[in-house]
């Protein structure tokens, strides 16, 4: 027989075998493999609701209030009703943590709007789904990284107002990672219709041009990133000046450092793009040394 262990749910608790995989759906944690989502849910069927990816460190959400916020913000843009409280999630966090006895990682949280009619109208949408998972830290994620990235074919359109949240629909981002994968690099970097650089496909991206640093914001179309945020707050705190705008590729092609963020791997530095080897700046290595003690921080607060 397989090994057991004992695991706690909201509520209660219960033996599930080693290895297997719990998740928390509608308020439960459950194995995997028991939680189904209807064929009629508005999330499968239109991408209609939100998500978050947070960086887990000791077993704790890494920026937490920064990810609650926009979440809320998203759900609340959505017209979906989150269906418990903060208090409520940040307990079925960490009862999912320890059923996963996972202390680094990727915790993911997805809110639909629940099953309802056939049809673009929400009208007559059930209860809302609520589904979180853990998942471990992605390879070489807890040390600095360099990437090799590509221009992506696909294009945004503007300010879309939908640009501002995670929303469950990212097909012009999984098309563009798609583009990325093909060619064996790390990351596809997405531009306006003007030839703009916006974000790639997961990230956020900064440059630095005459000692700024320069990331595109929601103003230009990007997704106003938890660790891009926690980055230009960190370099304003130190008397960088940071400026959100954005500039066509081949002009970040000639800037004194390119690097991105993204909340599963902290800061990255892009050291070629479209085959082009790019200046390397040597304020990502301490921007880097401020986000492990950020993390260390976090394992060590009582409270988060």
């Amino acid at each position: 027989m397989g090994q057991t262990r004992r695991t706690h749910g909201i509520g209660g608790s219960g033996f599930v075998r080693a290895g297997m995989m719990m998740v928390y759906w509608n308020g439960r944690i459950v194995p995997a493999e028991q939680a189904c989502v209807s064929v009629m849910d508005r999330g499968f069927l239109y991408g209609d609701g939100v998500f978050e990816t947070v960086r887990l460190t000791g077993g704790r959400p890494f920026l937490w209030k920064q990810h609650w916020a926009r979440w809320q913000a998203g759900a609340s843009f959505l017209g979906i009703q989150i269906p418990v409280s903060e208090e409520s999630l940040r307990a079925g966090i960490l009862a999912l943590v320890e059923a996963n006895q996972i202390g680094e990682g990727v915790l993911r949280l997805t809110l639909s709007r629940g099953p309802g009619p056939r049809g673009y109208s929400p009208r007559g949408a059930g209860r809302p789904t609520l589904v979180m998972t853990v998942h471990p830290i992605p390879p070489g994620a807890e040390a600095r990284a360099t990437w090799r990235v590509c221009t992506s074919r696909v294009r945004l359109a503007g300010a879309d107002p939908l640009s501002r949240f995670k929303t469950c629909n990212r097909l012009l981002q999984v098309l563009a990672r798609a583009e990325a994968d093909a060619a064996g690099l790390d990351e596809a970097i997405l531009l306006d219709s003007h030839g703009c650089v916006i974000e790639g496909s997961s990230c956020n991206v900064f440059w630095v041009k005459s000692d700024r640093l320069v990331t595109p914001g929601p103003e230009q179309g990007a997704l106003p990133g938890v660790t891009r945020g926690w980055v230009m707050a960190e370099a304003r705190a130190r008397g960088w000046e940071v400026v959100e705008a954005t500039a066509p590729a081949e002009e970040v092609w000639e800037a004194d450092g390119v690097f991105v963020t993204l909340s599963t791997r902290g800061i990255v530095e892009v050291t070629e793009w479209d085959g082009r080897p790019l200046r390397r700046w040597p304020g990502v290595a301490e921007l880097w040394g401020l986000y492990e003690k950020a993390l260390q921080a976090v394992q060590r607060a009582e409270a988060w």
